[in-house]
């Protein structure tokens, strides 16, 4: 084994000898911290998945993987391998489903992830635009959190992600463009008793029930922050949910309250659904933006949906 400083092998080499079996293997290694786990997840003797990946560690040059008390553990090498290889294995993914898609008579499929400051407003006013432009590109939504939306971007199992990327994850490998920036509402159903009151702040409101943000999201950090520093701890009464349908719902039918990014709010005003009511509130941790892959290939059906995006970030 050579010294774990020594430089990777040229790229004519990798890309000669790198083969489907080495890169499959790197990833269930890298998931399962196990060659036992990794082996039988691909259908291969334990063996034989240490011969492979001692070939390619050989090949390379370098230590890819660690063996500890703990298990099997990537060197910063085999996690940098790790996660191209899932690019890899995302960008034949997309392959497959775009030559899926071209045998149904689409001519593409594009797979975004949107959290809950997008998904009603933006998202679907982008797509519109979009599809008038190409109407035979399949568009998958997938709705989630930073957590969750993330590591599949990485992955390349999305295309981008659309929402707020804060500080509280790795910007490694990803590349984020600035759209609007946009606070936040306090929402109720019309009627409610509080929307006659004029001066209200979070404090006055700790002991209603309400509808928050997951405990992992940013917003719900900040939230929780805010009634602490007005005095009170945050609600006891409380329903923890990002899904839009579920949150208007209670809404509607119920004395809650809850909080939406004010875009949003301001459209079921409008509708008639929900009203705002006036309580100042933190603002959000960044601003709403688009997330992509640093070395995301050109694709000329997801650089159209960009400028949607673009474009419809500009009228919010």
């Amino acid at each position: 084994m050579a010294n774990p400083a020594t430089p990777p092998a040229p790229d004519w080499f990798l890309r000669s000898r790198l083969k489907m079996r080495h890169v499959h293997l790197v990833v269930a290694v890298d998931e399962l911290r196990s060659i036992h786990k990794a082996a039988a997840q691909l259908r291969m003797t334990q063996p034989a998945a240490t011969k492979l990946l001692s070939d390619l560690e050989r090949m390379l040059g370098l230590r890819l993987f660690e063996r500890t008390t703990r298990g099997i553990i990537p060197t910063p090498h085999g996690e940098s391998l790790a996660r191209h290889a899932r690019a890899i294995l995302g960008t034949l993914d997309h392959a497959r489903d775009e030559m899926a898609a071209i045998s149904t008579g689409s001519t593409g499929k594009l797979t975004v992830g949107a959290l809950l400051v997008v998904a009603p407003v933006l998202m679907p006013r982008a797509l519109l635009a979009f599809k008038r432009r190409n109407p035979r590109v399949t568009v998958h939504v997938q709705e989630g959190t930073l957590g969750t939306l993330l590591p599949l971007l990485r992955a390349g199992e999305i295309d981008l992600v659309l929402g707020r990327l804060t500080s509280d994850f790795s910007t490694t490998g990803l590349h984020f463009e600035h759209c609007y920036d946009e606070p936040m509402s306090v929402v109720a159903r019309r009627g409610h008793p509080l929307g006659r009151r004029r001066s209200l702040v979070l404090a006055d409101l700790a002991e209603e029930s309400w509808i928050l943000p997951t405990p992992e999201t940013a917003y719900r950090h900040r939230i929780d922050a805010a009634f602490r520093q007005g005095g009170v701890e945050p609600p006891a009464q409380l329903v923890e949910s990002m899904s839009i349908l579920t949150n208007t719902t209670l809404l509607q039918e119920s004395d809650m309250l809850g909080v939406m990014p004010l875009n949003i709010a301001r459209q079921y005003a409008k509708a008639g659904t929900l009203a705002l009511l006036r309580v100042p509130l933190p603002l959000p941790s960044g601003p709403v933006g688009i997330i992509t892959r640093a070395d995301q290939p050109p694709v000329p059906a997801l650089d159209d949906l960009v400028a949607a995006l673009r474009a419809t970030g500009r009228t919010l």
